[in-house]
């Protein structure tokens, strides 16, 4: 796997073990963390495009190996719900946000999907966490 690819894959799993203060009650203070974290996530995800590595992420995974593959392992699962939940939800939000303020039917959201969406995220992280296990304890 390229430099980027990986590089890429641990900043998703930094922002995944971050975004986990999405699941604390409603507070102002989380929610502002969540805003800043998603903000600083989306600005090196593009500053890496240019650079193609950070020198703080050879360091860290020079030092820890065993751990940088779990942070890895976890960015599968956030790029996959960034781009299959996330975008869609948006996309979604704006329509039912557009329907209101003009008067139409709110168009029904789609629980088959979200479901189908939640079972392959599920399966994709429990795969991810056994590659990483694999990738750090039995492979040598």
């Amino acid at each position: 796997m390229k430099i980027f690819s990986k590089h890429a894959l641990i900043l998703g799993g930094f922002y995944f073990m971050v975004s986990l203060l999405y699941f604390f009650p409603a507070n102002m203070i989380i929610d502002m963390i969540n805003v800043v974290a998603t903000i600083i996530f989306l600005i090196m995800l593009l500053v890496l495009c240019f650079k193609k590595e950070y020198s703080f992420i050879n360091r860290f995974q020079n030092k820890f190996p065993k751990i940088s593959n779990y942070i890895e392992a976890l960015g599968y699962p956030e790029y996959f719900s960034i781009i299959f939940i996330a975008i869609p939800a948006a996309i979604y939000g704006y329509k039912a946000s557009k329907a209101q303020y003009t008067g139409t039917e709110i168009p029904e959201a789609p629980i088959e999907y979200l479901q189908c969406v939640y079972y392959i995220y599920i399966a994709i992280l429990v795969i991810s966490i056994i590659w990483a296990t694999y990738k750090s304890f039995i492979k040598k």
